[in-house]
C-alpha cells in the first residue's frame, strides 16, 4: 500500500472513523489565518465595520494559503468560502435585525431602515415604531426578529465556527442550521405574502425588489445538498 492510500484510509476511534491525514488540532500558521477569517468575517456582517472586514478576510484568506504552501494541512477551499459565507451573513442579518429592537428610536436607524423599507419592505416604511414594542409595524415580524436574532442567527455562527474547524457537531449544525433557514425563508415568505399591499405594494421596486435582496436567503437550498454530498467523516474532531 502506497503512503498515500494509507494516509487517506479511514480509522476507527472511539466509536468513529477518521482520516489519518487530518491532524486531531490545527497548525499554528492556520489557526493565525483563521483568527484573521474569523475577525473578518464578525467585522463584515457588522455592517458599519463591513470595508474593513474584507481586508481583514483577504489577509485571512492569504495566510491560510500560506501555511498551505508551508505544509501545514489546511481544509479544502470550499469547506472555508461556506463556512465564512454562513457566518458573514448570520452576522449581518443579527445585526440588521437586532437594531430594529433596542435602536428602532434612533435617528441613524430609522434613516436607514425608513429608507431601505421605502425601496424594499413598506412593512418598515408605513407606520414604522407605531407598534408597543416599535419598529417595523408588519404584522408578525417582530416574531420573526426576536426569534432569529436570539436563536436562530447565533446558532448558525457558532454552527459556521465548528464547520470551518472540522467539529463533528459543526457538520451536523451546519446542516441542521440551514434547514431552519429553509424553514424560516418559507414561513417568512408567507408573512410577506399575506400583508402584500402595505409591504411590497407601497415600496418602489415591489416584489422585485425583495426578491433581488432576499434571494441571498435561498443559499441553504445549495448549499444543503453540497452538505450531503460530503464525505461526513472528514469532520472528525469533537
Amino acid at each position: 500500500m502506497s503512503s498515500i492510500e494509507k494516509l487517506s484510509t479511514p480509522t476507527p476511534i472511539t466509536g468513529h472513523t477518521r482520516y489519518d491525514f487530518i491532524p486531531l488540532n490545527d497548525g499554528p500558521a492556520v489557526k493565525s489565518a483563521d483568527r484573521w477569517l474569523i475577525t473578518g468575517a464578525v467585522l463584515l456582517g457588522s455592517m458599519i465595520f463591513s470595508p474593513i472586514g474584507l481586508i481583514v478576510l483577504a489577509i485571512g484568506f492569504l495566510k491560510s494559503s500560506r501555511a498551505r504552501r508551508a505544509g501545514e494541512f489546511v481544509r479544502p477551499t470550499a469547506v472555508t468560502l461556506f463556512g465564512m459565507f454562513a457566518m458573514c451573513d448570520a452576522a449581518g442579518s443579527a445585526v440588521g435585525w437586532s437594531l430594529d429592537i433596542w435602536a428602532h428610536d434612533t435617528r441613524l436607524v430609522q434613516w436607514g431602515l425608513n429608507g431601505w423599507g421605502r425601496l424594499v419592505d413598506g412593512a418598515y416604511y408605513l407606520d414604522y415604531n407605531s407598534l408597543p414594542l416599535g419598529g417595523a409595524a408588519g404584522a408578525g415580524e417582530k416574531s420573526w426578529i426576536v426569534f432569529c436574532v436570539l436563536a436562530v442567527f447565533p446558532a448558525r455562527m457558532v454552527a459556521a465556527y465548528g464547520f470551518l474547524k472540522l467539529k463533528r457537531w459543526g457538520y451536523q449544525w451546519m446542516i441542521m442550521t440551514s434547514w431552519a433557514y429553509v424553514f424560516l425563508w418559507l414561513g417568512y415568505l408567507v408573512n410577506m405574502l399575506s400583508n402584500f399591499p402595505e409591504r411590497n405594494g407601497a415600496s418602489v421596486f415591489g416584489v422585485t425588489g425583495w426578491w433581488v435582496f432576499d434571494v441571498w436567503y435561498m443559499t441553504p437550498f445549495v448549499l444543503l445538498p453540497w452538505l450531503y454530498a460530503l464525505d461526513k467523516r472528514r469532520w472528525c474532531r469533537t
